[in-house]
C-alpha cells in the first residue's frame, strides 16, 4: 500500500494559502509535511490514476472556485475523480470545497445562500446517525467547528448519510455508508487562529469590501472561538 497521502488544492498558484493548508491538514493528521503529496487542481487535473499511487485522499477548500458557479476547466475532472473514489471506496476525508464537490458529483445539490453562509466558528449538532458512527462517535453531541463558505448544500443524495448539521446550514457533514469516505462543510483541520488567517487572507470573497484591515482584525477576533472537539 503507498504511504503518501494525496491532498488535492483548488488555489490560484502563488496563493500563500496553499502552504497554509497542507500545514494544517498535517498538523491535524499529527503528520511530517512529506507525509503528502499536494496536488494543485489549477495546474493538474485530478487524474483518477492518483488513487493507484496514494494510500487515501485528502481535499480541502477553495478561496476562489465554486462548483455552484462552475466555469473552471478542471470542474468535470475532479467530479469524475469524486465518483471514483467512491466507486472504489478508497479512503478520504474532504473539507468545505471538497465536501460540496462530493456531493455535488454524488447527484446532491447546491446553492449559493447568503442565508446559509458561515464565516467564524459555529455549533454543530450530531444526527443519531452521527452520534453512531465510528468517527463521530467519539465527538460529543455538539461542538464548536471552523466555518468560511457562500455555497451551501441543499440536498443531499441517497448514498450520502447525514452526520451533522448546524443551526444555519442543516447539511454539515457526511459519510459514504459502508465506506472509509467522510466529508464535512466545515474544516475540521483549522484552529480558530488558522481560520483568522483564512478570513483575512479572502476579506473580499466574504462581501467584507467596507472594512478596513483593522477593522477587518476586530471582526475576525469576535467572530472566532477554539474549536478543540472539531
Amino acid at each position: 500500500m503507498p504511504a503518501k497521502i494525496l491532498l488535492l488544492q483548488a488555489r490560484t498558484p502563488h496563493d500563500p494559502i496553499l502552504t497554509h493548508e497542507l500545514e494544517c491538514f498535517a498538523r491535524a493528521a499529527q503528520l511530517p509535511l512529506d507525509a503528502f503529496e499536494c496536488v494543485n487542481m489549477v495546474e493538474q487535473n485530478p487524474d483518477v490514476a492518483l488513487l493507484d499511487a496514494h494510500a487515501c485522499v485528502m481535499v480541502g477548500g477553495s478561496g476562489d472556485f465554486s462548483v455552484v458557479t462552475g466555469g473552471f476547466e478542471w470542474h468535470e475532472p475532479l467530479l469524475t475523480f469524486m465518483r471514483a473514489v467512491v466507486q472504489r471506496s478508497h479512503p478520504m476525508f474532504a473539507s468545505c470545497f471538497g465536501f460540496q464537490s462530493l456531493v455535488q458529483a454524488l447527484g446532491g445539490e447546491l446553492k449559493k445562500d447568503p442565508e446559509r453562509a458561515e464565516i467564524g466558528t459555529f455549533l454543530m449538532t450530531q444526527t443519531p446517525q452521527g452520534r453512531a458512527d465510528t468517527l463521530f462517535g467519539k465527538l460529543p453531541e455538539t461542538f464548536l467547528a471552523q466555518l468560511g463558505h457562500n455555497d451551501s448544500a441543499t440536498t443531499l443524495p441517497d448514498s450520502l448519510t447525514l452526520l451533522a448539521g448546524s443551526e444555519r446550514c442543516a447539511l454539515q457533514a457526511v459519510r459514504v455508508e459502508g465506506a472509509p469516505i467522510v466529508a464535512t462543510q466545515f474544516h475540521p483541520e483549522l484552529t480558530h487562529q488558522d481560520n483568522i488567517t483564512r478570513y483575512m487572507r479572502y476579506l473580499r470573497a466574504y462581501k467584507s469590501d467596507e472594512l478596513t484591515e483593522e477593522q477587518a482584525a476586530r471582526t475576525a477576533a469576535e467572530l472566532h472561538e477554539p474549536s478543540p472537539h472539531a
